[in-house]
């Protein structure tokens, strides 16, 4: 997994280097050094949590939660959180705009202020519009300002991607944006189970595909199961419930992720034979009944409604499913044990897994903004925050880290199987209950009061089980296959041709998996898809992977 990261770092440099055009002056005129002066210079070692010698005002273009659950009087500007962190680091936080989560909203608004050219001192942007803001000269040059300020938990995060995060906000050598470090669990699939059904029916744990089926066949004659679950989007290297991805990779076929094939060229996952293969199996087990025959019409409301109402009992999913539909099952029916298991088992005894980007989004800093070390002070500080779930500073349980200052959620790569990690080993007795701290003091206590009292407190069973049955298992290395990427952005071409392209194969694999279409056209939609672009974005990729 190091390896195959570090060739990501060559390739986003490589790629962003491309992709930046003419920016080669992209912080001319700007002496700014990190420092705590308005010329940037600094002449002591630098501290990541000073405050400001003056008070700094930091306008903000504001990524909302449709529902913050704020304390009354508070607001999305103006709450416990952003007025801890302007008094710690005398700085001035004003949202000069904002715009919800919900749907594209954020996105849109972020779109239209590209537009003007007129953009606020900080705000998140996705991949596309970072490179935007880098062509147009827009943004600051963040390099000398990390080496001086970045706090050592900050860069750890940043680290624990092995580089590819900050690499992938680098153009000619520059960091042009501060990104952030998604948790790699999220993209990692497990096999949930009702475990009270195996046990009644007597049944093992399923390791291979076949296994998975039989104990699907036998849930559906004994327990009425409407058999394994799908998903209309049948794979989502990100975060997928319900789809197949994981059914794809025991056959070690990984569509829609670019890898190297045996002799180290590029090559998309997607039109390689084993994908063929494994359409072939689903399209099998559709026909036959044992993967539920509507999974392509229903929504996701109504699939979460089957594990709710206890009409099924296995699908694949991620490690935080207790958060939410397994606590509604459990709600229902008390007896309901949701395990999640590393399965399907590969040819090599392990669970095969894809992998997802750890970064997606984008801090920027405007260019000629005369501070921005206080940005990366806050981003220090909203990092140490996360980590400790605001303990210390908001009411018990009313964190929320969108109301923190930026819109930018830094984790550990590897944060969620290592927390449930410590807090087993305390649970084991190899370890002291006294050195947890936040989120993992979190999981403790709702062991604690779980195990006490099972299921009694929703919450407390919910958190327990997402981390100490969903993400423990993450952590046993030794039995995960884990199929890095090698690229995950955009090309120029890609910006052109993807969409048409993942129209093409989304559309062909579920007519070949719901039998509307031979098995066969999945050799013509590799012609297809290799001359409408697909040749092309490959060329491009491998050239950056060079």
């Amino acid at each position: 997994m190091k390896k195959t990261l570090g060739i990501l770092i060559v390739c986003a440099l490589m790629v962003l280097t491309a992709c930046s055009g003419n920016n080669g002056n992209a912080n001319s005129g700007s002496t700014n050094t990190g420092g705590n002066s308005s010329t940037g210079g600094t002449t002591e070692p630098a501290d990541p949590y000073a405050p400001m010698t003056e008070t700094v005002t930091i306008s903000i273009g504001k990524e909302a939660a449709v529902d913050p659950k704020l304390p009354s009087g508070s607001t999305i500007e103006d709450n416990e959180l952003t007025r801890y962190f302007a008094e710690k680091l005398n700085v001035k936080y004003t949202n000069e705009w904002q715009a919800t989560t919900s749907g594209d909203a954020y996105m849109q608004k972020v779109g239209l202020t590209l537009s003007t050219g007129d953009i606020p001192d900080v705000m998140t942007v996705d991949k596309q519009q970072l490179v935007q803001l880098v062509n147009a000269d827009l943004v600051e040059d963040l390099t000398a300002t990390y080496d001086s300020f970045v706090s050592p938990a900050l860069k750890a995060a940043y680290d624990s991607t092995d580089g590819y995060s900050l690499a992938s906000a680098t153009f000619d050598g520059k960091l042009m944006a501060f990104p952030n470090v998604s948790p790699g669990a999220d993209a990692q699939n497990l096999l949930w189970i009702r475990q009270d059904w195996l046990d009644e029916l007597q049944l093992e744990v399923p390791q291979t595909m076949d296994d998975i089926i039989n104990v699907t066949k036998v849930f559906m004659d004994k327990k009425g199961s409407v058999g394994l679950l799908g998903n209309q989007v049948i794979v989502n290297i990100g975060t997928s419930v319900f789809g197949f991805d994981s059914i794809f990779s025991a056959y070690n076929a990984y569509p829609q992720l670019w890898t190297e094939d045996a002799s180290g060229n590029a090559v998309y996952g997607s039109i390689q034979p084993e994908v063929k293969d494994a359409l072939g199996k689903i399209r099998g087990w559709v026909k036959e009944g044992v993967i539920d025959k509507e999974f392509a019409v229903k929504k996701g409301e109504q699939v979460n409604e089957l594990v709710v109402s206890g009409k099924a009992g296995i699908f694949f999913g991620p490690w935080w499913l207790p958060f939410g539909m397994l606590a509604d099952s459990v709600a229902q029916d008390s007896k309901a044990e949701w395990v999640s298991y590393l399965s399907p088992l590969g040819t090599e005894g392990k669970m095969n897994t894809h992998m997802g980007s750890p970064t997606t989004r984008y801090l920027v800093v405007k260019k000629g903004f005369k501070h921005p070390e206080a940005v990366l002070k806050t981003l220090n500080m909203q990092f140490d925050a996360d980590q400790l779930q605001g303990e210390g500073i908001v009411e018990k349980d009313d964190f929320s880290w969108m109301n923190m200052p930026f819109s930018l959620l830094v984790s550990n790569y590897d944060d969620k199987e290592k927390k449930a990690k410590l807090v087993q080993d305390v649970i084991d007795g190899k370890g002291n209950a006294d050195t947890l701290q936040g989120e993992t003091k979190q999981i403790y206590n709702s062991y604690l009061k779980d195990k006490e009292n099972p299921k009694k407190d929703l919450a407390a069973w919910s958190q327990r089980h997402a981390f100490l049955t969903g993400a423990l298992p993450l952590g046993q290395d030794d039995k995960i296959n884990r199929k890095v990427g090698i690229y995950y952005d955009q090309t120029d071409t890609m910006r052109t041709k993807w969409a048409n392209l993942r129209k093409l194969e989304d559309e062909t694999f579920l007519k070949i998996i719901m039998g509307n279409e031979p098995l066969e056209s999945f050799d013509t939609f590799v012609d297809k898809w290799k001359s409408q672009g697909g040749d092309k974005i490959t060329e491009e990729i491998a050239e950056a992977a060079k």
